[in-house]
């Protein structure tokens, strides 16, 4: 099944377009897991993509560009908590994985319009953010991807190959990159973060 199978226009009156995905849409996609880092592309208008509603749903954590403000404000779900990104990349990439190796489920949201160099600094920034805390270059990672016409996959690949892999799509093809990070990560110290919406 299509992981953007949409319901009827009609029934969307004022709501979130993250609500466009039924839920059997949702459950085609991988579940979040605590200690796990979603590396997601988000547009900022137009048609949603289904991986970064459900991060926005179901992650502990959301960590997201300024620019994403207004996508973020209209679905992220009541008590979920969401937070700007500071200005250095290594530092918001350090700040995620510092977040999952608490335990917690964190997604990090950034444009889907970014240029190829910027989307792969990110990603390298959070390759080496994880190899120096000490994740194993043999885990599997999972990449879903959707094209502009609206084709997807879901494909495994190695942690050590992940910025390659990514150098392969297309650039108007939005990218989830799913890693278990830590997957015997400690329970989320509720204390860490207040929930209640949008930080900063």
């Amino acid at each position: 099944m299509s992981i953007t199978e949409i319901i009827p226009a009609e029934s969307l009156t004022g709501t979130s377009p993250c609500r466009q995905f039924n839920d059997a849409a949702r459950q085609a996609l991988p579940a979040i897991k605590p200690s796990q880092v979603w590396l997601v592309e988000l547009p900022v208008e137009g048609a949603p993509f289904a991986p970064a509603c459900h991060a926005l749903d179901s992650a502990n954590v959301v960590i997201y560009d300024r620019g994403l403000e207004n996508a973020v404000a209209e679905a992220l779900p009541l008590g979920g908590y969401a937070e700007p990104a500071a200005e250095a990349g290594e530092a918001v990439a350090a700040r995620c994985v510092r977040f999952a190796r608490d335990g917690w489920s964190v997604a990090r949201l950034s444009p889907a319009s970014l240029p190829q160099r910027e989307r792969m600094r990110r990603v390298q920034d959070f390759v080496d953010e994880l190899l120096t805390a000490g994740v194993s270059g043999r885990l599997s990672v999972s990449i879903l991807a959707e094209g502009a016409d609206g084709i997807e996959e879901q494909l495994e690949a190695r942690f050590d190959d992940l910025t390659t892999v990514v150098a392969s799509y297309p650039r108007d093809t939005r990218l989830a990159i799913v890693i278990e990070a830590f997957p015997t990560g400690i329970a989320a110290r509720l204390h860490a973060v207040v929930a209640n919406g949008l930080a900063g």
